[in-house]
């Protein structure tokens, strides 16, 4: 087995897995941000020198997993026709985390294995927050509907920009987006997931957030001459644990940095425990758990411009590739 590799090595087949990676994005995005931003930055390109097939996905925005997961099952299958490939490792951040489970269940005979990081698998209580604001603005008589109405307007507006310039018009829809992303509308969707898996199989998501969940979920699909088969998809996941501000550890120059903090505050009042400003570390847990790093939300994904804190990003999904393929994924 190699060993640890570095974002600045370069080795010909250290990450050459043997199905493509698939590289799914967060809600509020898409594989480029405004058309112009790398989503996960500089994190392909690294993949690429150490001799992976990525390729990046773009999905709505703003929309129920079940939306997103329906226009990544379309381009899981064209990179599939592409390649050649019979199957693809599937690697989401934030909301692209729940959205590839969802893909997964949809199309098990597709997917090798899903990788999930910074995932909200149990919801975030920063998005219980935002749907609480938005339901008691919403019962202001008269005004309150309108400015729902409007926010909910501009975040679709955004969305579906975002998709424009990235050669898609898919449909938006943030209340939808919001719903899924809350603790009680991912316990709801963690129920249908599970209704999805193979007679007495276990599901990747633990009892609790003491108890591992299975390291690999099994389903069912017919094949080409009507026999069900079984699939097995092996499942893994990391996160960050470095929302809140630390004088010694944050890096004070990243934009994000403060935002993310405040939003770690609330968080915690909620009662999530340690959490990356976003998400908690009990609601990313999921499948094999491969560790939590001093980051926040958009340090997992080398944002802001490459401004993380802790562990290279880029270096830890370097080596999460080099994982899949010695598990031969």
């Amino acid at each position: 087995m190699a060993g640890p590799a570095s974002a600045t090595a370069s080795s010909a087949d250290y990450a050459k897995t043997r199905y493509p990676i698939v590289m799914v994005h967060g809600v509020t995005a898409a594989a480029k941000i405004a058309g112009v931003i790398d989503y996960w930055y500089g994190i392909p390109q690294v993949l690429r020198a150490n001799g992976a097939t990525v390729y990046v996905a773009s999905v709505p925005s703003f929309n129920s997993d079940e939306e997103r997961a329906l226009a990544l099952q379309s381009y899981v299958r064209a990179v599939k026709l592409e390649t050649g490939a019979d199957k693809v490792n599937l690697i989401g951040h934030s909301q692209g985390g729940t959205t590839v489970r969802v893909a997964a269940a949809m199309s098990p005979q597709d997917i090798a294995s899903v990788t999930t990081i910074g995932s909200p698998n149990r919801g975030s209580e920063f998005f219980d927050v935002i749907d609480s604001l938005i339901s008691g603005v919403g019962s202001v008589p008269v005004a309150g509907p309108v400015l729902v109405g409007i926010v909910q307007g501009v975040a679709n507006a955004l969305g579906w920009m975002n998709g424009v310039v990235n050669g898609q018009m898919w449909d938006q829809n943030s209340p939808a987006a919001l719903q899924v992303l809350t603790t009680q509308g991912a316990a709801a969707q963690n129920v249908r997931l599970d209704a999805t898996l193979a007679p007495g199989s276990r599901s990747a998501l633990g009892p609790d957030c003491n108890t591992p969940g299975s390291a690999v979920e099994q389903r069912q699909a017919r094949d080409a001459t009507g026999k069900l088969v079984t699939h097995t998809q092996a499942a893994y996941s990391w996160t960050g644990h470095g929302g809140p501000v630390n004088v010694f550890r944050s890096n004070l120059f990243d934009l994000s940095t403060l935002p993310l903090s405040a939003f770690a505050d609330i968080m915690t009042l909620k009662g999530s425990g340690p959490n990356d400003g976003m998400v908690s570390v009990c609601s990313s847990k999921w499948g094999r758990e491969l560790g939590s790093y001093y980051w926040n939300h958009l340090d997992q994904i080398n944002q802001l411009f490459g401004m993380y804190q802790d562990a290279d990003p880029r270096t830890v999904i370097l080596n999460h590739a080099n994982r899949l393929r010695n598990d031969r994924l």
